[in-house]
């Protein structure tokens, strides 16, 4: 039997969740260990001198996620794998400031943005590799074999065998391991779909009434009007910071003193420049509102969020550290509201295009029948 090399890994599945759940904690343990120092004043963990960094927290939880995932062969373990490995890189990369100052400073101030910028890399590393391509045939047939694999461990529900079905569908149906899958999959015993917890139910009843609310009117104006404001304050509180126009108004404490515009550092005038951009674009999703054109309009909006995020927001952790985290999570929450208004949307027009189903024909009256006759 010649064994042929994959010249590609079969991809799991679920790596995109999986790479998404890793990245969101640890981007969390990086915002609860800066919260835990600061409400606690910067303690120090260990005596006489002894500092017990982070890195090596970190380097524990990895080594933790590494074993589950070569141990244990369960599809079970890989979440909370993920879980775990996003914990150690989040206790690891915040003690980057450490690694790249020649004075092994914690506090290094650009550190809060390097720390923004890598988490902001893997994300879009993972959008690329979840929009790259789909699953290949091999990886298809991969991915339900190794469903079916749950039965040997008597954890096979009947969630997964639907799951592992539709695989088989979008697959090539020549291939000669498709029908025999499906046939152990119609002879395997299957569990009942377990019952979900209280935090799967709990989060399930939030999302679906954001998303019930997301379909309203009501929902559209709102987004819409607090996103203009958005541009409107973002372009006042920069100009405001930047050009310390709150000293001339007579807003600042006595012996205050504006900086000249020549003695703007670069990372202003970035900033100053990055947010202008934003405002601009979303006075063009304005325009385009007007017009009626709702579509381009979103996607102006979107533009000028995406700026903020990947622009501004980078130029603002520099500047006051993780206090821009306020600010992002109002972008994330604006970005995601604009992209359901873009489905919302896109449902409709397709709605709209859809043939109206077909009349059922009326059988024929009597008397006309008597007439024709």
């Amino acid at each position: 039997m010649r064994i042929r090399l994959l010249r590609h890994p079969a991809r799991d599945a679920d790596f995109g969740t999986l790479l998404q759940t890793f990245l969101v904690a640890g981007v969390a343990t990086v915002l609860v260990i800066r919260t835990q120092l600061w409400a606690t004043n910067y303690p120090q963990l260990g005596g006489h001198g002894l500092h017990i960094a982070h890195l090596l927290y970190g380097g524990i939880f990895m080594v933790i996620a590494i074993g589950m995932l070569l141990v244990y062969l369960n599809r079970s373990i890989r979440r909370p794998a993920a879980v775990v490995g996003g914990i150690g890189f989040g206790f690891f990369i915040d003690e980057l400031g450490k690694f790249i100052t020649s004075d092994n400073n914690y506090f290094f101030k650009p550190a809060a943005a390097l720390i923004y910028l890598v988490f902001v890399g893997l994300y879009l590393v993972i959008r690329g590799l979840e929009r790259r391509r789909g699953l290949t045939q091999i990886e298809l047939v991969s991915n339900a074999l190794d469903l079916v694999a749950e039965a040997a461990r008597h954890d096979f529900d009947e969630r997964e065998r639907r799951r592992a079905l539709v695989l088989l569908e979008q697959a090539d149906q020549t291939d000669p391991l498709v029908a025999p899958i499906r046939e152990m999959l119609a002879r395997v015993e299957a569990l009942p779909a377990p019952r979900p917890r209280w935090p799967e139910r709990t989060w399930s009843r939030v999302r679906d009434a954001y998303l019930n609310f997301a379909e309203t009117q009501r929902f559209t104006r709102l987004v819409t009007a607090v996103i203009v404001l958005w541009g409107v304050l973002s372009l006042v509180f920069t100009f405001e910071l930047v050009l310390s126009i709150g000293l001339h108004l007579g807003g600042a404490r006595s012996g205050a003193v504006s900086d000249d515009i020549s003695q703007l550092s670069v990372i202003n005038w970035l900033n100053l420049v990055s947010s202008t951009v934003s405002g601009i674009l979303v006075a063009i999703g304005v325009v385009r509102l007007r017009q009626g054109d709702r579509g381009a309009a979103y996607r102006w909006f979107e533009r000028a969020l995406l700026v903020s995020i990947f622009l501004t927001r980078s130029f603002a952790f520099i500047e006051s550290q993780f206090g821009a985290v306020f600010g992002l999570g109002v972008d994330l929450l604006l970005l995601i509201s604009i992209n359901l208004m873009q489905k919302g949307d896109r449902e409709n027009d397709l709605a709209q295009l859809a043939p109206a189903p077909a009349a059922a024909p009326q059988p024929a009256r009597p008397d006309a029948v008597r007439a024709s006759g």
